[in-house]
C-alpha cells in the first residue's frame, strides 16, 4: 500500500480563480485609466499572452510582458505601465478571485485525515494576501511559491523540496492541481502522487471532477489498501473511475457492486462532508481562540469520539502555554456554530 503524508495543492486554476475573469479585470482597469478594451477579447487573447511571455524574466517583469500582449496595439504606449500596475495591484487583491466550491471543506477533510498540507503554485508572493483574504492559510501548514522558492512546476525539484520542507518521503506526496504538465504529470515523474482536478488522469496518476472528490481518493488510498497493495473492488473501482480507467467487473459475487454515486455518497458521509463539521468552523476561527503568536504555532488536528477536540503544539514549551488557555478557548469553541460537542481539549506536541 502507497501511503499518503501530505498533500499539496496548486492555487489559480485549484483552489482559486479570477473573479469575474483575467478578461474583465483588465479591461475594468484599463478603463479607469482611460482606456476602453472588450473583455471577451482580452479573456480571449489572455491565455496565448500567457503561454507565449518570457518566463525567465523577473516574476513583476514576465507578467508587464503578459498584459502588453494581452491588450496588444489596443493600450497605448503611453499608457502601458499605468495599466499593467493597475492589473498587477488588482490580481494581489481578494476580490479579484473567488474560492472555488468547496475548497475549506476539501481542505479541512484532508487536514482531519492527519496529513499535512500546503500550497505548491507557479504564483508569486500577492497571493498571500488573497490566501488570507479568503480564510485559506490556516488550513496549511507551509506554501511554497515559485516566486519565492525559486523553483516552478514542472521542475521536480519545486515537489522534492517541497517534500524535504514538508518532513515527508517524495513518495508519500499527493499534489492537486488543474494542470496536466505542470502538476499532474510533473508530480508523478517528481516521485510523488498527481491527481488532475476537473480532466481526465494521465498514466500512472488519479483525476478528480471537483475538489469534494479530493479527500475521497486521498482516504481510499490512505485507509483501505491492504498489506499486499490490492484495494478492495469497491474502492479500486472508484479509484479507477476518477483515473478515467475501466471497472473491475471480471469477478462476480453474491454482493451488488456500488456504483460509483453510491461510492462517493457512503465516502461523503463517512468523511461527514454532509453536513457541518466542528472542525470546520475551529480552523476557520483558529487565530480567535488563541494569541496570534501561539495559533500560528498551534494546529487542530481532529474532534474525536466524547468531544475532545486535539491540537498539535510545535513544541512542549507552545503545549504549556496553550494549555494556560484552555477554559477560555473551549468556551469560544463552543459558541461557535456545530462545535456544542466539544468537551474538552488534549494539546499534544509535534
Amino acid at each position: 500500500m502507497r501511503k499518503v503524508q501530505a498533500v499539496t495543492f496548486d492555487l489559480a486554476g485549484t483552489l482559486l480563480h479570477p473573479k469575474p475573469s483575467v478578461g474583465a479585470v483588465y479591461a475594468r482597469c484599463a478603463k479607469e485609466l482611460g482606456v476602453e478594451c472588450d473583455p471577451l477579447r482580452l479573456e480571449r487573447d489572455f491565455p496565448l499572452a500567457f503561454r507565449t511571455a518570457d518566463r525567465t524574466k523577473p516574476v513583476k517583469e514576465f507578467w508587464h510582458d503578459v498584459v502588453v500582449r494581452c491588450f496588444g496595439p489596443t493600450l497605448p504606449p503611453s499608457r502601458r505601465q499605468a495599466v499593467f500596475e493597475a492589473c498587477w495591484s488588482a490580481f494581489g487583491r481578494p476580490e479579484a478571485w473567488r474560492l472555488s466550491t468547496g475548497a475549506r471543506q476539501a481542505l479541512a477533510a484532508v487536514r482531519f485525515l492527519g496529513l499535512k498540507t500546503a500550497v505548491l503554485s507557479n504564483a508569486d508572493g500577492r497571493m498571500r494576501a488573497v490566501m488570507d483574504g479568503h480564510g485559506l492559510t490556516p488550513f496549511f501548514d507551509d506554501v511554497f511559491l515559485s516566486d519565492e522558492t525559486g523553483k516552478a512546476k514542472p521542475d521536480p525539484a519545486a515537489f522534492s523540496g517541497a517534500a524535504k520542507s514538508l518532513g515527508v518521503p517524495i513518495s508519500t506526496l499527493v499534489h492537486v492541481g488543474d494542470s496536466t504538465k505542470e502538476d499532474a504529470e510533473a508530480a508523478r515523474d517528481s516521485g510523488a502522487t498527481g491527481m488532475l482536478l476537473g480532466g481526465a488522469a494521465p498514466e500512472r496518476c488519479l483525476s478528480a471532477a471537483t475538489l469534494r472528490d479530493v479527500p475521497l481518493a486521498v482516504r481510499a488510498i490512505l485507509t483501505q489498501g491492504r498489506s499486499s497493495g490490492k484495494f478492495s473492488r469497491t474502492v479500486a473501482n472508484l479509484l479507477a473511475e476518477l483515473s478515467g480507467l475501466p471497472k473491475d467487473r471480471s469477478r462476480s459475487s453474491d454482493r451488488p457492486i456500488k456504483t460509483i454515486d453510491e461510492a462517493v455518497r457512503e465516502a461523503v458521509s463517512k468523511l461527514r462532508l454532509d453536513r457541518p463539521v466542528p472542525e470546520t468552523a475551529i480552523v476557520a476561527h483558529w487565530a480567535e481562540l488563541l494569541p496570534s503568536r501561539l495559533a500560528r504555532r498551534c494546529a487542530p488536528l481532529k474532534v474525536l469520539e466524547g468531544g475532545k477536540l486535539t491540537v498539535q503544539c510545535e513544541n512542549a514549551v507552545v503545549r504549556s502555554e496553550a494549555k494556560f488557555h484552555e477554559r477560555a478557548m473551549l468556551a469560544k469553541i463552543r459558541a461557535l456554530p456545530g462545535c456544542a460537542e466539544v468537551r474538552s481539549i488534549a494539546f499534544i506536541s509535534a
